[in-house]
């Protein structure tokens, strides 16, 4: 008689968590998927068309300075580029005209378009120093340099 009680009530208390499981799984789902979509959307936000500002971790090594560690920001992204065949306006004249190439191309890098000074105190063998880096304030796709 003891044996069936206590194995009538252990069911029944498993029963009633299931439900509240159950019950409460519903609303908790939609709160679930909406933080890992902002959480996804936000980390992988440079792989949409365009030049975004990300921030950049680094390890920085300097000759007689600890080693550190250091965050500012960087661009990154996707800017259009293209090529087209170009249309010849007639002969080369040395002097006058240069002579025409057979493919026009077209393209725009991620940029760093505004920057900002970030501070960072480093502990060196002649005490302490202190570097300047740069961590960008604005990204856009502008025409790239051959430097």
């Amino acid at each position: 008689l003891n044996y069936r009680y206590v194995q009538y009530h252990a069911k029944r208390q498993t029963k009633g968590r299931k439900q509240r499981t159950a019950k409460m799984l519903p609303r908790r789902l939609p709160i679930f998927f909406i933080l890992s979509v902002i959480v996804v959307s936000t980390s992988q936000s440079w792989l949409k068309p365009g030049c975004h500002k990300v921030g950049n971790t680094r390890i920085i090594s300097i000759p007689e300075c600890v080693e550190f560690r250091i965050t500012t920001n960087a661009c990154r992204g996707f800017c259009e580029a293209y090529a087209v065949p170009s249309i010849p306006f007639g002969q080369a004249i040395p002097g006058i005209f240069k002579p025409v190439k057979p493919v026009v191309s077209v393209g725009q890098c991620c940029n760093i378009m505004a920057a900002e000074e970030v501070q960072k105190r480093v502990l060196c063998m002649g005490g302490m120093r202190n570097i300047t880096f740069k961590s960008a304030v604005s990204c856009s796709c502008y025409h790239c340099k051959k430097d």
